[in-house]
């Protein structure tokens, strides 16, 4: 696998991670609610409230269009992003949905970092010049180089249904039809990659504009 990366790194070059930007990513405090079937919005199609901008350095300015999370490319950083600063999430036991899609560039177009007991991970999709998946990191090895890495395209313009179920035991996600992530958790050592990427529920991009959408979260019982 540490030679295949090394290939990968070698073509592609390695990855960390439209309209009307006059709308802001100044925070409102905490407008998710919760609907009938115990699922929490924590996007609402028309405001960023209960989010903030993430100051990576020349990072985008995030805005919402037409009921459209829209994080845009680097201005002249690599990164933009958004960080939950609502009502306090869980960091076990629960799944989170949303729909994304890429809408320019080559890169990262939607990626999570999330808790996950007393530490953070991220789901990684279209990276690495849009083809590797996987989770970031396990054991000091990231997306591109343990036991979750994937290698496949995803198409531009075309929205992907994104799941993320964390348990004790467990962190499982899907990308469309694909499974991307099918981690037993027991002895393994997870955190976020070093570099930019900072603590907290974050949704951001690399190099690209992605766009989300219908973004929930949902508390499930522990298989434990």
């Amino acid at each position: 696998m540490i030679l295949l990366a090394a290939l990968v790194v070698a073509l592609f070059g390695r990855s960390h991670s439209q309209d009307n930007p006059q709308q802001s990513a100044t925070v409102k405090q905490a407008a998710d609610h919760e609907t009938s079937d115990g699922w929490i919005v924590l996007f609402d199609g028309e405001t960023l409230s209960g989010w903030e901008s993430v100051h990576y350095g020349g990072e985008g300015k995030p805005y919402v269009k037409n009921g459209v999370l829209v994080l845009p490319m680097a201005e002249e950083g690599l990164m933009t992003g958004v960080r939950w600063v609502g009502d306090a999430l869980p960091v076990n036991d629960y799944i989170v949905t949303y729909e994304a899609r890429r809408v320019k560039g080559d890169d990262i177009f939607a990626a999570l970092s999330f808790p996950y007991e007393d530490t953070y991970a991220s789901l990684i999709f279209g990276g690495w010049r849009g083809i590797v998946n996987g989770l970031s990191s396990i054991d000091g090895y990231d997306a591109l180089e343990n036991e979750t890495t994937q290698f496949f395209s995803l198409r531009d313009n075309q929205w992907y249904p994104v799941e993320l179920r964390v348990t004790k035991d467990r962190i499982e996600a899907f990308v469309g039809t694909y499974q991307i992530v099918d981690l037993e958790t027991k002895g393994k050592s997870l955190h976020l990659r070093p570099g930019l990427l900072d603590t907290g529920f974050t949704l951001w991009t690399y190099l690209s504009t992605g766009e989300i959408r219908n973004v929930r979260l949902k508390k499930i019982q522990s298989n434990l």
